[in-house]
């Protein structure tokens, strides 16, 4: 995942924003426990997000909180949730997507992508080892997914839709983990799926201009057969993009309203009714900018 899954701070209570940091922090520091405090480089809101879900599919019980110190910032005390079930399956998935990002910068990527992803690939490997081992029917839904987003860039499939699906399905099983039962778990699938979709949609409209540059894959590209885009034709490729997220989140939200969450609600609320939307005019903005 890639830190576009994040909340809509304006719009967030005091309380709400200071229970989201905790998780956050609480995380950071879990990624440091389990993997050593290089792993805390991976943090994103992503799997803040993960974990957030996940406590909030549990039956309701008091958080386990409490306060901590920061390397940012060693002087003042912070709240923090503690060591948990949860951010232990969330920072498990990170490490385990994290090793395959470092081989794909290292195979793809240029000189100074390839020399810091030779740096990371020995700690990331190993980090991935202990993950798997601990989440094998994850770490199996990550290679099935990076093998099928392997060979749609290969091929340079042209099709939007095709190209989602890997990272669509990987998100549509790691959510479906998250609960034992059947009918939670569906619906946790299609809101997964959902999400991945929203996921690469956002990454692949976020890296448009690097990959005219860079001549990389992209689906949005591929489809309007475009290799060399003006500016006329790139604000057309976004605006349609734009669309289809648009259109995907609304999707999500509907499936999200039939989660069944006993805690967090109104954090989630905020992330999917606001935060989703939001993200998206962000990439956008600085790219209008740009066409003026």
């Amino acid at each position: 995942m890639f830190g576009y899954i994040k909340p809509c701070k304006p719009q967030m209570r005091v309380c709400e924003y200071e229970t989201y940091k905790a998780v956050y922090c609480g995380l950071c520091k879990q990624l440091g426990r389990k993997y050593g405090p290089f792993s805390r480089l991976t943090l994103s809101f992503d799997f803040t997000f993960l974990a957030l879900l996940n406590l909030a599919l549990q039956p309701e019980q008091d958080a386990p909180f409490c306060s901590g110190r920061c390397l940012l910032n060693p002087v003042r005390k912070i709240p923090c949730l503690k060591d948990c079930d949860e951010l232990n399956f969330s920072s498990g998935v990170a490490m385990m997507m994290f090793y395959y990002k470092a081989l794909d910068n290292y195979n793809d990527g240029g000189f100074r992508e390839k020399a810091l992803a030779a740096l990371c690939i020995p700690f990331a490997r190993y980090a991935f080892r202990k993950a798997a081992d601990q989440y094998p029917a994850a770490a199996q839904l990550i290679y099935e997914a990076i093998s099928k987003q392997s060979l749609i860039e290969e091929e340079q499939c042209d099709s939007v839709d095709q190209a989602c699906e890997p990272t669509a399905l990987v998100l549509s099983g790691i959510c479906g983990l998250l609960s034992e039962e059947k009918s939670q778990q569906r619906v946790l699938e299609r809101f997964g799926y959902l999400l991945g979709r929203y996921v690469y949609l956002s990454d692949a409209l976020d890296d448009l201009e690097e990959d005219v540059k860079q001549h990389s894959y992209n689906a949005f590209l591929l489809r309007e057969h475009l290799t060399s885009p003006n500016p006329e034709q790139l604000a057309a490729i976004r605006e349609q993009a734009k669309g289809s997220l648009f259109l995907t989140i609304g999707e999500l939200i509907k499936t999200y309203e039939l989660l069944e969450l006993h805690t967090y609600k109104p954090i989630l609320d905020n992330i999917i009714h606001l935060g989703l939307r939001d993200t998206v005019e962000r990439i956008l903005k600085p790219k209008e900018t740009e066409l003026r």
